[in-house]
């Protein structure tokens, strides 16, 4: 029943953080932006008198969209660093977004929620980013002990077993991204005991937790799963409205735009949920410390005496 109560309780906490959702919402829509408007006015460019243009009109072609590139000239060019700098903006913003949202949810202070989660990156951003990057080769390991085996007995196979390789291939990448799952859950219950007690060894406290939760895995499953199915369901929603929206004009696609959005926005809300899961979960296996007893074990400033 502890994990049922978690997925409660974080439920009830997204029904107060309307904002921070909304916040973590639009950060990614800017973000996004970026890469769409240089491509968007390329596109326009390229197809605005191409019937091929079309096809973008009723679903994204990635066959087209690559021969543009490769016709682009310096704009095919460009492609490849723009698509970069976007990767590495939501790498950092993956991590200053952490850290500010752990904050608003943990912190009871009556600030604006705006302060508190500016407060909270800026604060936990060098702690988490190494946190992240102790968390990358762990995943990279554990992938690697998990589904190497499998890996391994598929490239035994001669061509003739065909379907066993292609059966053994997806059971390997399904355990590699359950592997990955894991070491990211893991990271973001070591996230959440730092920036609940204010803990400055990050990368200890994440291999820790990480240890605990290859122990038992079931619990932070448990929060996780829900919301997944969740999301889940909301995409294929948005799927079955794509896939019966007819190819059309303006109207049509600001309808598919504003679709996308609201699964963002539902994305959003799972990350927001799942933070405040882990903060249940975390509070039950791992108790925080009086306050008086974390304030003995912070690093004491010496006072000079007054001249």
């Amino acid at each position: 029943m502890a994990p049922f109560s978690d997925t409660l309780r974080a439920l009830r906490r997204l029904r107060h953080s309307p904002r921070l959702v909304l916040l973590l919402w639009g950060a990614h829509l800017a973000i996004a932006a970026v890469a769409f408007f240089p491509a968007l006015r390329h596109l326009d460019t390229a197809l605005a008198k191409s019937p091929a243009g079309d096809e973008f009109l009723h679903r994204f072609s990635l066959p087209l969209f690559g021969d543009l590139r490769r016709a682009g000239g310096e704009w095919g060019a460009d492609l490849g660093p723009l698509l970069t700098v976007v990767f590495v903006l939501t790498l950092l913003w993956n991590v200053l977004a952490a850290g500010g949202a752990l904050e608003s949810l943990l912190s009871g202070d009556p600030s604006r929620m705006a302060h508190r989660f500016g407060r909270g990156a800026g604060r936990f951003f060098g702690r988490f980013l190494r946190m992240g990057l102790a968390a990358v080769p762990a995943a990279l390991l554990l992938a690697g002990i998990l589904a190497g085996p499998i890996f391994g007995v598929r490239a035994s196979l001669d061509d003739t077993a065909e379907g066993a390789k292609f059966w053994l291939g997806l059971a390997g990448l399904l355990v590699a991204f359950f592997a990955i799952l894991l070491v990211q859950l893991a990271l973001d219950l070591a996230r959440v005991r730092v920036a609940r007690d204010d803990v400055r060894k990050g990368v200890r406290v994440f291999r820790a937790t990480l240890a605990a939760v290859l122990r038992r895995p079931g619990q932070v499953l448990a929060i996780w799963l829900p919301l997944a199915l969740g999301f889940a369901a909301i995409s294929a929603l948005y799927l079955g409205f794509r896939s019966v929206l007819p190819a059309g004009g303006g109207a049509l696609l600001l309808a598919l735009f504003l679709a996308q959005q609201l699964v963002m926005i539902a994305r959003a809300a799972m990350r927001v949920a799942l933070w405040s899961g882990e903060i249940a979960l975390a509070d039950r296996k791992w108790p925080a410390a009086p306050l008086a007893a974390r304030l003995a074990a912070a690093p004491q400033v010496p006072v000079r005496p007054a001249a």
